[in-house]
């Protein structure tokens, strides 16, 4: 009898502990899903520095067509999906920094890649600043060419198509001269 009182000891000891722990665990996703992180953080969202871009031509929101060749020397080409915290963190800075930049919208690209369903509010809030490019997600020509797969990913070009800066922040993107 006392190897059974003893084994139930035991085995009720464990469990609560096992309990405690996953209190914990719990917690300490509840904070994580408070506190998206922040952009800026390198992710596996891009090519490297100096690696020249594949040349696409899409169709921007306007109905314009956006080919590589066209963007000018310091373009900025920032990839959104809705749905991703850090990108909900960025978009306020993306559009503060587009509105800064001389030139207007032609040298700025915002895509979007997700459902049309879920990338309207993205479009409406972008496209007073950019040119918006809207996706499917794995089907887009632009988001392939810049061989993205993690969002937000914001590049800067030179003249000639290559990537200049890659990060997933624009606290680090120059501004042109006017």
């Amino acid at each position: 009898m006392a190897y059974v009182v003893a084994a139930l000891v035991v085995t009720n000891v464990l469990t609560l502990l096992n309990l405690l722990l996953l209190f914990g665990v719990i917690r300490r996703l509840r904070e994580q899903q408070n506190n998206p992180v922040p952009p800026g953080r390198p992710g596996p969202a891009s090519l490297p520095v100096g690696t020249p871009i594949e040349a696409f031509t899409t169709t921007d929101t306007d109905g314009r067509t956006l080919a590589r060749d066209a963007l000018p020397d310091g373009a900025v080409v920032a990839f959104f999906s809705p749905g991703c915290a850090p990108c909900e963190v960025l978009r306020p800075k993306f559009v503060a920094h587009a509105e800064s930049r001389p030139g207007g919208r032609d040298g700025v690209v915002a895509v979007v890649v997700g459902p049309p369903s879920e990338t309207a509010e993205y479009v409406s809030l972008l496209a007073p600043v950019a040119r918006v490019v809207v996706e499917e997600p794995g089907q887009g020509v632009v988001a392939a060419a810049f061989a993205v797969t993690g969002y937000p990913a914001v590049f800067q070009l030179d003249g000639e198509g290559r990537i200049l800066l890659s990060d997933a922040s624009v606290d680090r993107l120059a501004v042109p001269a006017a």
